[in-house]
This record gives C-alpha cells, sequence and structure tokens, in this order.
C-alpha cells in the first residue's frame, strides 16, 4: 500500500511538472501587488471598527490570492 501511495504522489509530482503552464491565465504580479497595497490602505483608513476592518483585510488578501493565481 506504501508503494502504490508513493507511486501515485510521484505521478502527480511529474505530472505537474510536465505540464505547460498557462500564460494567458495569469496576471501581471506588478498589477496585483499594486491592487493590494491600495485595497489594504483603503481598508486601514476606514473609520469602522475593528472587525469590520479585519473581514475587509480578509477580503484584501483573499483577492490578491486569486489575482496572482489568475482566476
Amino acid at each position: 500500500m506504501k508503494k502504490l501511495a508513493f507511486l501515485a504522489l510521484a505521478g502527480l509530482v511529474l505530472a505537474t511538472t510536465a505540464a505547460p503552464a498557462s500564460g494567458p491565465a495569469v496576471n501581471n504580479q506588478t498589477d496585483c501587488n499594486l491592487n493590494h497595497m491600495k485595497c489594504r490602505e483603503y481598508t486601514l483608513n476606514l473609520d469602522e471598527p475593528w472587525y469590520k476592518v479585519m473581514v475587509l483585510l480578509t477580503a484584501c488578501d483573499i483577492a490578491f490570492g486569486k489575482c496572482m493565481m489568475g482566476l
């Protein structure tokens, strides 16, 4: 069973490295970073309770992750 799990994991690693990267779907990292900094700056300047600020900062981080992954 361990050999089967090892072979499956090795196959996934090889398939991942052999697959071509999707170029057009990936966003420009500079734009993602700039948007993330603006989002955080805007959120931290809000006059809202701390829990609303934390939720909005989390939304900024999620949007940044989606931008970086090209989703």
